[in-house]
């Protein structure tokens, strides 16, 4: 059997879907991730924010699938944010990438929050 290298839970905050991730996100589970968290976000979200403070490791495939969903969430006129915190080595890995470019990073939810509901 498989070990699943990344957890998550979702919750809807007042039309904002959060994800809270947490462990590895590479080529063997970026795609199954992708699909659990678009089949979990309404049409009537506003928002999806990707809490990535307890991911531990992500690889390009990673990386690529922020982009995609960034992009496919734009096009839907929905808004992703990412959480990562200050100083930690998943957020220079976004930083050096650019993913700024496609959602923006917060130091943590309550500033996320904030940001989407502006």
């Amino acid at each position: 059997m498989r070990e699943r290298l990344a957890e998550f839970e979702i919750e809807e905050r007042d039309g904002v879907l959060v994800a809270r991730i947490g462990g590895e996100i590479d080529s063997s589970n970026a795609a199954e991730l992708r699909l659990a968290l678009t089949d979990h976000l309404p049409n009537a979200s506003t928002a999806m924010i990707l809490d990535l403070s307890r991911v531990g490791y992500i690889d390009s495939s990673g990386i690529q699938l922020l982009f995609d969903l960034g992009r496919r969430l734009a096009a839907r006129r929905q808004t992703m944010r990412l959480v990562v915190p200050q100083g930690s080595p998943t957020r220079r890995v976004l930083e050096l990438c650019d993913v700024g470019d496609v959602a923006p990073l917060d130091a943590g939810l309550e500033a996320a929050l904030g940001s989407v509901s502006q």
